[in-house]
């Protein structure tokens, strides 16, 4: 691992969506808040806070589908 975005850790990314807890939620709320979409709180887990902040990023043009995955981090975190 290099530490860089790039096709490995693209297919390594699976879908992220409400309740789910751990380290990519982590990382997803962290890339949500820099991005200015606040999930509320950076506690890794995927609560309300985190499904409304995706919703409102609707205008990056990502798929709003209450989840998070390649395309979502892609453009977060690579966009």
């Amino acid at each position: 691992m290099d530490g860089k975005w790039g096709p490995k850790t693209k297919a390594a990314i699976v879908n992220v969506k409400k309740g789910a807890k751990g380290n990519l939620t982590w990382i997803l709320q962290g890339a949500l808040f820099t991005e200015g979409y606040s999930p509320e709180s950076l506690d890794s887990i995927f609560g309300k806070g985190t499904e409304t902040a995706l919703a409102n990023q609707k205008a990056r043009d990502i798929s709003v589908d209450r989840k998070a995955g390649k395309a979502t981090f892609t453009e977060l975190v690579a966009g």
